[in-house]
């Protein structure tokens, strides 16, 4: 049977309060769930306004909505910046557009070219200034900003819509099951989530009771000499353990790219290059087994820079140029021009950056392109055409030698170099010590 709840929890009109400063932190697999709960429910002003946390719930079962990454917001964030599509192609511009036309005021905006400059600008500044700064917390946001001329001071400024306050972090709920449910922040999440943050800072609003009640290890939880440690102390330390416990998911399978499956992709994509597959195949396995040592945890810690439509990691993401959309036989996970740096990549997102015979084509832009994969990815797998490689007289591409990525490394050699045949150029693997990382 489960133990009693602490004496200090008593039912008082379905919330009990619990009022702590704790801030918990979810990895961006996280799963979190759009909350069948509304703010009236509780009786309260909206979720952004809330300042009691760790409520303890006594209702009925709450269940979930979907997965917050079938909401329209994030699938509309994930067009934007990673898709490259214009704001107003959107469900959720087209949706908002029309409140906004039937009279409501969304965001401060009353018209179509406020809610459109709202987007360009304090939307676009908030995915950069994540992108750039890391997700920081709201105290260190309001305290970095005063000294700070970037865009991050723009978060602080009068008349933000959502402004910068030490109860303003993502919240969330914790239903009957111990699901977590989203209730309020749903930019920042959904920023923090295509960016793929490892620490996101959240808030939680309330617990229900049933979840409490199937845990009764926590309320027998040994206490201080004294009795020092509080029933509040103890909720607290309940809620941390079931949301960290899902930090960092578990290493999932990762399957590579077949000699079989590689021959039916290239054959049915081009029959010129079928004519050289066997030679093409041949860097591709040796890429596989660099990438297989940097052991990712899964398909999405492998960025694959122009892959073609054939990555050697089953599911990884991948960036091309967003100029090629339209001959592309695929949808990359980012439509961007390798050569425009920063690319919108957080800082050691990936386990491994994967190049195979495209940075030649990068010209003149390769040694931006070379410190932006190192900034971006742990490891660094590439197959890279020399000089000698190239046709004569062709001023689009531009080969690379081994010195050359060793003077951009800061001296540093690649950990593993290998002169590959046929005038294809040279493998490089590059390990997090080759790299800083």
């Amino acid at each position: 049977m489960p133990g009693p709840l602490p004496a200090c929890v008593t039912h008082h009109r379905a919330l009990d309060f619990i009022v702590t400063d704790r801030i918990y932190t979810v990895h961006h697999s996280t799963p979190i769930y759009q909350s069948p709960v509304r703010a009236p429910d509780f009786g309260r002003q909206r979720w952004g306004q809330v300042n009691t946390f760790e409520q303890v719930v006594a209702r009925p079962p709450m269940g979930t909505g979907p997965r917050f990454e079938e909401s329209t917001v994030y699938r509309s964030f994930r067009a934007v910046f990673m898709r490259g599509e214009p704001w107003e192609a959107t469900v959720w511009f087209k949706r908002n557009l029309k409140l906004i036309e039937s009279g409501e005021v969304l965001w401060n905006c009353r018209t179509r070219e406020e809610w459109l400059n709202r987007l360009e600008n304090d939307v676009r500044a908030l995915y950069e200034s994540i992108r750039t700064h890391g997700f920081l917390e709201q105290a260190s946001i309001a305290e970095r900003a005063l000294s700070d001329s970037s865009e991050l001071g723009r978060f602080v400024r009068e008349g933000y819509p959502s402004g910068v306050s030490s109860d303003h972090e993502i919240k969330l709920g914790i239903n009957e099951d111990g699901k977590l449910l989203f209730l309020d922040g749903r930019h920042r999440l959904a920023v923090a989530k295509l960016l793929r943050v490892e620490r996101i800072p959240v808030r939680v609003v309330f617990v229900h009771r049933a979840f409490l009640e199937r845990h009764p290890e926590w309320a027998a939880a040994d206490r201080q000499p004294g009795g020092a440690t509080s029933d509040v102390s103890l909720v607290s330390r309940l809620i941390r353990d079931h949301i960290e416990s899902g930090g960092k998911p578990a290493r999932e399978a990762v399957r590579y790219l077949t000699g079989d499956e590689y021959a039916a992709a290239v054959e049915s994509l081009s029959p010129e290059r079928a004519k050289t597959m066997t030679i093409r195949w041949e860097y591709h396995k040796s890429a596989i087994d660099f990438v297989q040592l940097c052991r990712p945890r899964s398909a999405s810690d492998v960025l694959e820079m122009g892959p073609g439509g054939v990555s050697i990691v089953h599911g990884s993401e991948t960036i091309d140029f967003a100029a090629k959309k339209a001959q592309l036989n695929y949808v990359p996970t980012w439509f961007h021009d390798g050569r425009e740096t920063p690319w919108p990549v957080a800082d050691k997102r990936y386990q491994v950056f994967v190049a195979l015979r495209v940075f030649h084509q990068l010209s003149p832009c390769q040694r931006a392109c070379f410190l932006e994969a190192k900034r971006v990815a742990r490891n660094i797998v590439m197959v890279v055409a020399e000089p000698e490689d190239l046709a004569d007289g062709d001023t689009t591409v531009s080969g690379l030698s081994e010195a050359q990525f060793t003077e951009w490394n800061n001296g540093v050699r690649p950990t593993v170099t290998v002169k590959l045949p046929f005038r294809v150029g040279r493998l490089y693997f590059w390990n997090e010590e080759s790299l800083g990382a």
